[in-house]
Protein backbone atom coordinates (compact mmCIF):
# COMPACT_ATOMS: atom_id res chain seq x y z
CA UNK A 1 0.00 0.00 0.00
CA UNK A 2 1.04 3.40 -0.89
CA UNK A 3 2.55 5.62 2.01
CA UNK A 4 -0.24 8.03 1.23
CA UNK A 5 -2.95 5.61 1.26
CA UNK A 6 -1.55 4.36 4.72
CA UNK A 7 -1.61 7.87 5.74
CA UNK A 8 -5.03 8.65 4.62
CA UNK A 9 -6.47 5.30 6.55
CA UNK A 10 -4.40 6.43 9.60
CA UNK A 11 -5.40 9.73 9.45
CA UNK A 12 -9.66 8.25 8.96
CA UNK A 13 -8.84 5.79 11.78
CA UNK A 14 -7.85 8.30 14.13
CA UNK A 15 -10.68 10.59 13.40
CA UNK A 16 -13.12 7.25 13.96
CA UNK A 17 -11.29 6.84 17.47
CA UNK A 18 -12.45 10.86 18.21
CA UNK A 19 -16.03 9.35 17.22
CA UNK A 20 -16.08 6.36 18.74
CA UNK A 21 -14.75 8.42 22.04
CA UNK A 22 -17.99 10.68 22.04
CA UNK A 23 -19.98 7.63 21.82
CA UNK A 24 -18.94 6.17 24.66
CA UNK A 25 -18.85 9.02 26.99
CA UNK A 26 -22.95 9.70 26.12
CA UNK A 27 -23.10 5.21 26.45
CA UNK A 28 -21.51 5.51 30.35
CA UNK A 29 -21.98 9.30 31.41
CA UNK A 30 -25.54 10.13 30.74
CA UNK A 31 -27.84 11.70 34.02
CA UNK A 32 -32.03 12.72 33.44
CA UNK A 33 -32.66 15.52 35.24
CA UNK A 34 -36.09 17.00 35.08
CA UNK A 35 -36.43 21.14 35.00
CA UNK A 36 -39.38 21.77 37.50
CA UNK A 37 -40.69 24.19 35.09
CA UNK A 38 -41.48 22.15 32.42
CA UNK A 39 -43.92 20.62 34.18
CA UNK A 40 -44.81 16.87 35.40
CA UNK A 41 -45.28 15.19 32.65
CA UNK A 42 -42.46 16.78 30.59
CA UNK A 43 -39.38 14.64 29.13
CA UNK A 44 -36.15 14.50 31.04
CA UNK A 45 -33.16 16.58 30.02
CA UNK A 46 -30.31 14.39 29.11
CA UNK A 47 -26.91 15.86 30.20
CA UNK A 48 -23.85 14.61 29.93
CA UNK A 49 -21.87 14.03 33.83
CA UNK A 50 -18.55 13.17 33.89
CA UNK A 51 -17.84 13.00 37.90
CA UNK A 52 -14.26 14.35 38.89
CA UNK A 53 -13.04 10.60 39.35
CA UNK A 54 -13.61 9.52 35.80
CA UNK A 55 -12.27 13.05 34.48
CA UNK A 56 -8.67 12.21 36.20
CA UNK A 57 -9.28 8.50 35.10
CA UNK A 58 -10.12 10.25 31.38
CA UNK A 59 -6.62 12.49 32.03
CA UNK A 60 -4.52 9.37 32.94
CA UNK A 61 -5.48 6.98 30.65
CA UNK A 62 -6.44 8.94 27.37
CA UNK A 63 -5.33 12.34 27.90
CA UNK A 64 -5.96 12.41 23.68
CA UNK A 65 -9.16 12.83 24.58
CA UNK A 66 -9.74 14.77 27.70
CA UNK A 67 -10.68 17.85 25.36
CA UNK A 68 -13.51 16.36 24.76
CA UNK A 69 -14.79 15.24 28.00
CA UNK A 70 -14.06 19.01 29.04
CA UNK A 71 -15.86 20.22 26.35
CA UNK A 72 -18.74 17.94 26.93
CA UNK A 73 -18.65 17.78 30.78
CA UNK A 74 -21.92 19.10 32.74
CA UNK A 75 -24.19 20.11 28.99
CA UNK A 76 -27.27 19.03 27.95
CA UNK A 77 -26.84 16.48 25.23
CA UNK A 78 -28.28 16.95 21.71
CA UNK A 79 -27.21 16.16 18.36
CA UNK A 80 -25.29 19.26 17.50
CA UNK A 81 -23.33 19.39 20.92
CA UNK A 82 -22.15 15.79 19.82
CA UNK A 83 -21.44 17.17 16.31
CA UNK A 84 -19.47 20.55 18.04
CA UNK A 85 -17.23 18.81 20.25
CA UNK A 86 -15.97 16.24 17.02
CA UNK A 87 -15.68 18.80 14.47
CA UNK A 88 -13.82 21.13 17.09
CA UNK A 89 -11.20 18.37 18.71
CA UNK A 90 -11.02 17.66 14.67
CA UNK A 91 -10.12 21.09 13.89
CA UNK A 92 -7.79 21.72 16.40
CA UNK A 93 -5.90 18.55 17.31
CA UNK A 94 -5.82 16.83 13.71
CA UNK A 95 -6.46 19.43 10.88
CA UNK A 96 -3.06 21.52 10.03
CA UNK A 97 -1.27 19.31 12.48
CA UNK A 98 -1.42 15.36 11.36
CA UNK A 99 -2.88 16.36 8.03
CA UNK A 100 -2.54 19.57 5.33
CA UNK A 101 -4.81 22.16 6.89
CA UNK A 102 -8.41 22.18 5.82
CA UNK A 103 -8.46 18.60 4.80
CA UNK A 104 -11.17 17.48 7.60
CA UNK A 105 -14.01 17.74 6.37
CA UNK A 106 -13.00 16.20 2.81
CA UNK A 107 -11.42 13.33 5.05
CA UNK A 108 -14.89 12.96 6.95
CA UNK A 109 -16.66 13.56 3.49
CA UNK A 110 -14.78 10.56 2.40
CA UNK A 111 -15.86 6.94 1.54
CA UNK A 112 -13.03 5.44 3.69
CA UNK A 113 -14.59 7.40 6.56
CA UNK A 114 -17.97 6.96 6.36
CA UNK A 115 -17.27 3.26 5.62
CA UNK A 116 -15.95 3.15 9.28
CA UNK A 117 -18.36 5.33 10.56
CA UNK A 118 -21.22 2.63 9.28
CA UNK A 119 -19.36 -0.48 10.75
CA UNK A 120 -19.31 1.59 14.04
CA UNK A 121 -22.04 2.56 14.08
CA UNK A 122 -23.48 -0.90 13.32
CA UNK A 123 -21.35 -2.82 15.85
CA UNK A 124 -22.28 -0.48 18.91
CA UNK A 125 -25.84 -1.63 17.47
CA UNK A 126 -25.08 -5.18 18.01
CA UNK A 127 -23.08 -5.20 21.25
CA UNK A 128 -25.10 -2.91 23.10
CA UNK A 129 -26.97 -4.64 25.16
CA UNK A 130 -23.41 -6.28 26.15
CA UNK A 131 -22.53 -2.56 26.88
CA UNK A 132 -24.96 -2.01 29.19
CA UNK A 133 -24.88 -5.00 31.74
CA UNK A 134 -21.47 -3.05 32.97
CA UNK A 135 -18.74 -0.53 32.40
CA UNK A 136 -16.89 -1.20 29.92
CA UNK A 137 -13.25 0.83 29.36
CA UNK A 138 -12.52 2.54 25.70
CA UNK A 139 -9.05 1.22 25.57
CA UNK A 140 -11.45 -1.93 25.29
CA UNK A 141 -14.25 -0.54 23.15
CA UNK A 142 -11.05 0.62 20.16
CA UNK A 143 -9.47 -3.35 21.05
CA UNK A 144 -13.37 -5.02 20.50
CA UNK A 145 -14.43 -2.82 17.70
CA UNK A 146 -11.00 -3.61 16.00
CA UNK A 147 -11.31 -7.17 16.57
CA UNK A 148 -14.88 -7.38 15.07
CA UNK A 149 -13.77 -5.23 11.94
CA UNK A 150 -11.50 -8.17 11.49
CA UNK A 151 -14.12 -10.92 11.64
CA UNK A 152 -15.96 -12.40 8.68
CA UNK A 153 -19.33 -10.86 8.71
CA UNK A 154 -17.71 -7.36 9.64
CA UNK A 155 -15.52 -7.66 6.44
CA UNK A 156 -19.20 -9.04 3.82
CA UNK A 157 -20.69 -5.65 5.66
CA UNK A 158 -17.95 -3.44 5.17
CA UNK A 159 -17.75 -4.99 1.00
CA UNK A 160 -21.41 -3.84 0.93
CA UNK A 161 -21.47 -0.63 2.37
CA UNK A 162 -18.66 -0.16 -0.45
CA UNK A 163 -20.79 -1.49 -3.18
CA UNK A 164 -23.46 0.60 -2.17
CA UNK A 165 -21.84 3.64 -2.19
CA UNK A 166 -19.87 2.88 -5.30
CA UNK A 167 -23.84 2.92 -6.65
CA UNK A 168 -25.06 5.93 -5.56
CA UNK A 169 -25.84 8.49 -8.26
CA UNK A 170 -23.06 11.22 -9.18
CA UNK A 171 -25.56 13.61 -10.38
CA UNK A 172 -28.79 14.99 -9.55
CA UNK A 173 -30.08 13.78 -13.00
CA UNK A 174 -29.30 10.55 -12.53
CA UNK A 175 -31.81 10.42 -10.04
CA UNK A 176 -35.16 8.70 -10.52
CA UNK A 177 -37.89 11.02 -10.98
CA UNK A 178 -40.15 8.74 -10.47
CA UNK A 179 -41.38 5.83 -7.71
CA UNK A 180 -42.71 2.30 -8.88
Amino acid sequence: MPAEQEKFLAVVDRMINVVMFENWLRFYFIEEMWDEKDGPDADPHIFLIVPEKAMKKIEEEYPLFLPIAEFMNAKELSFDLSQQAICTYIVENIDGKEIEQDTAASIMDSMAFQVQLQLFNTWVQLHEDQFEKGFTPFADWQSLFSEWKASKSAKELREKLIMASQRVPQSVAEVPTTVQ
